[in-house]
C-alpha cells in the first residue's frame, strides 16, 4: 500500500512539475509575439502615416489629353 501512494504522489508531483515548466515557456513565448506584433504595428502605423502626408504625384500630373475616335 506504501508503494502505490509513492507512485501516486510522484506522478502527480511530476505532473505538477511539468505543468509549470510549460507554463513559464508559454508566457515567454507569448511575450515575444507580443513584442513582435507591437513593433510590426507601430512599423506599419508610421509608414501609413509616411505615405499619407506624402502622396505619391506623377510626372504628367495635371495634363488632359483628348482622345479621339479614328474611323
Amino acid at each position: 500500500m506504501g508503494q502505490l501512494f509513492r507512485i501516486i504522489l510522484y506522478a502527480v508531483l511530476l505532473f505538477y512539475i511539468f505543468d509549470l515548466i510549460i507554463r513559464a515557456i508559454f508566457k515567454r513565448k507569448m511575450r515575444k509575439l507580443e513584442k513582435k506584433t507591437q513593433q510590426e504595428s507601430q512599423r506599419d502605423q508610421t509608414a501609413s502615416d509616411e505615405s499619407q502626408a506624402k502622396p505619391h504625384l506623377g510626372p504628367n500630373i495635371g495634363e488632359y489629353t483628348d482622345f479621339e475616335e479614328v474611323e
